[in-house]
């Protein structure tokens, strides 16, 4: 089976991080660019982009030639998946493979009232052999649209080998750790803030974002703000923290909570979307959406109870390991294979059918 990986990357992730990671860990075959794309006339391409970008917001005219590619890849030989890693930026013009040895995979990442927000069309789902969501709250969704056979809920994965537990030495008293930007509550995180330096002062919040949020926490004396940093200074961010702090407006999977998980941090965040996909009480503590005074008695508890803490970090690092990219690759595999295996059933119960 050849896999083609049609790959946007996020360019906020790192090297060690981000769902992309995926083609470290499954043989794949780049897509050449196809004749149909060299035939395009610029005009047709800009046309074909245009219909595109009025339904799906992140579309870009490097997706169109992606799109073009796949659809003119016809397999003589073999069986060949072309796997969308990024659904959200890439799958519009999409064409339904007529030919038996070529399945479309398209990968979703976002919870549903986003997904809606930016593609205001369902239409390409009719051409997609399999989807693959990284959250269990994205099934009731797709399922609208889909047969529940082709909707296969694998994990995002993390690189356990690179986020690890580090040197006990490392260990900073009393700080907490916040990483990213996307879906963050970032009102719920100032009030939390605000809350700490009141009640536990001793307390440090290092928060780890993009530079645009740095004005939310002005007057915030218990905060240190950093931006851009290097992929070594993250890992030992998460080696520094006594635990991450990652509230949430929506979620599926969450690559900072992954992160802290395999870096063996208890986890104190919000009880939404596909978060309990994850985690949940035996290595984090799972507050209502928005509860600042929760979210902030929770950090105290645990910062207040080594042992206890310690308790549900080693259970992190422990479940993290259901999530190593080696056992996702695996599960992905497993969905080619029982999309081509479903066909091939198919047909014997329809021998009629080509």
């Amino acid at each position: 089976m050849k896999i083609h990986f049609v790959n946007v990357r996020t360019m906020h992730h790192s090297a060690h991080s981000g769902y992309d990671r995926l083609m470290d860990y499954v043989s794949q075959a780049p897509l050449s660019t196809s004749r149909v794309w060299k035939k395009m006339s610029d005009r047709e391409r800009k046309r074909a982009y245009h219909q595109a970008k009025e339904q799906i917001s992140w579309y870009n005219l490097s997706d169109l030639e992606m799109e073009t590619n796949v659809n003119a890849l016809d397999p003589r030989v073999g069986k060949h998946v072309c796997h969308f890693l990024y659904g959200e930026n890439s799958v519009y013009h999409i064409k339904k493979s007529d030919n038996p040895r070529k399945k479309i995979f398209v990968s979703f990442h976002q919870p549903p009232e986003v997904h809606q927000q930016f593609i205001r069309t369902r239409e390409p789902l009719q051409s997609i052999d399999g989807v693959i969501v990284v959250g269990t709250n994205q099934i009731p969704f797709f399922e609208q649209y889909m047969d529940r056979s082709n909707i296969h809920f694998i994990p995002h994965g993390v690189d356990t080998d690179f986020f690890k537990p580090g040197p006990t030495t490392a260990k900073i008293t009393n700080k907490v750790l916040f990483v990213g930007n996307w879906l963050r509550d970032f009102e719920t995180l100032v009030a939390v803030a605000e809350i700490l330096a009141a009640k536990a002062p001793e307390v440090v919040l290092d928060i780890v974002t993009l530079e645009r949020n740095k004005l939310l926490f002005e007057g915030c004396g218990n905060v240190v703000f950093s931006s851009g940093i290097s992929e070594d200074l993250l890992l030992r961010k998460y080696w520094e923290a006594s635990l991450l702090f990652v509230p949430m407006k929506d979620c599926t999977a969450n690559n900072s909570v992954l992160e802290g998980m395999a870096c063996g941090l208890p986890i104190v965040t919000t009880d939404i979307g596909g978060m309990r996909d994850y985690l949940d009480e035996s290595c984090a503590v799972l507050c209502n959406r928005g509860d600042a005074a929760g979210m902030a008695e929770a950090i105290i508890a645990l910062l207040s109870d080594r042992k206890r803490s310690a308790e549900l970090g080693a259970r992190s690092r422990e479940k993290s390991l259901q999530f190593s990219w080696p056992k996702v690759a695996d599960m992905l595999r497993a969905a080619y294979q029982k999309s081509f295996e479903a066909q091939r059933d198919s047909g014997r119960r329809n021998p009629n059918c080509a």
